[in-house]
């Protein structure tokens, strides 16, 4: 009996058991770490940042423009305008009426523009003669005679830096001749502004010439026939001329320059103006009375 007994409870205890695989014990959950938020802040107490300004930018630097020349009405009939007559800008080997220095020289160039003078062309002196023209408050005429060399290795850089201009007088037989101007040289100096006339020939005395006429005819023809350019006005040799070579002068030419004490020039004078050679040893104070009468 005990052993009956024995088998019911081991029969009883089997049954008793779960069936199947028995689950793992569920794992504890771990406790998430608190986050610690921080406050709110208001933008209004929040400090403002100081911006720099920017560089303003510097402005373009004003660079005054040249006075404009005051323009007056002069002519017709009398006009004031001193015409200077040069020959060679050089240093002679002894002083001569024929030479100014370039020293000389370029400190008359910067007189003429401190004391407010302009150049003008020959024939806008000529217009204002005969017709009227406008002309600046102060103008100034600029004359070579002979066609020396120096008027362009020396004269012509000196005037081209304060913008000036002149009119060369040329004697058509010493064309590209030595120490003399060549014709591209001449065409160079006709680019800048300046004129050509004609210095006769060959530079004689016309008063004791047979051949006057055709010393004023034919070096016109001359020259305009090499140069391709307009001849419309003549220079006396030596200032030296009579009725018949004015006569002359007056059928080629618009009008011719002579030699004379005042810059006074006027329609009866159309066919000898007067000029102011301008000395070797001439010094400042000398050169600007020559301008005044």
């Amino acid at each position: 009996m005990n052993k009956f007994f024995l088998l019911v409870c081991l029969l009883l205890t089997c049954c008793a058991a779960p069936v199947g695989p028995v689950a793992p014990p569920a794992a504890t959950p771990t406790s998430a770490p608190i986050l610690k938020v921080a406050p709110l802040v208001n933008p209004a107490s929040l400090p403002t940042a100081t911006v720099a300004p920017l560089p303003s930018p510097t402005p373009n630097p004003t660079i005054a423009p040249s006075p404009t020349p005051v323009l007056l009405m002069q002519g017709p009939g009398l006009v004031f305008c001193p015409i200077l007559l040069y020959h060679r800008i050089a240093i002679p080997l002894q002083p001569s009426e024929y030479y100014v220095s370039p020293d000389n020289f370029r400190a008359q160039m910067q007189a003429l523009k401190d004391w407010g003078y302009t150049p003008i062309p020959v024939s806008l002196l000529i217009s204002a003669i005969k017709t009227g023209a406008l002309l600046p408050e102060r103008p100034v005429v600029l004359s070579f005679d002979d066609g020396d060399i120096s008027v362009y290795t020396t004269a012509f850089p000196i005037m081209r830096e304060f913008g000036f201009a002149g009119i060369n007088y040329l004697v058509s037989n010493r064309l590209a001749a030595d120490g003399y101007l060549h014709p591209d040289q001449i065409h160079e100096l006709a680019q800048a502004g300046w004129e050509v006339g004609s210095h006769s020939m060959d530079h004689v005395n016309l008063l004791n010439s047979k051949n006057a006429e055709r010393e004023i005819e034919q070096s016109r023809i001359d020259l305009e026939a090499a140069l391709g350019l307009p001849v419309t006005t003549f220079a006396y040799p030596f200032g030296a001329m009579n009725a018949s070579m004015r006569a002359t002068a007056s059928r080629y030419y618009t009008a011719a320059m002579g030699l004379g004490p005042s810059n006074n020039q006027s329609r009866s004078k159309l066919f000898y103006l007067w000029r102011r050679p301008v000395d070797y040893q001439w010094d400042l104070e000398t050169f600007h009375n020559a301008l005044l009468k």
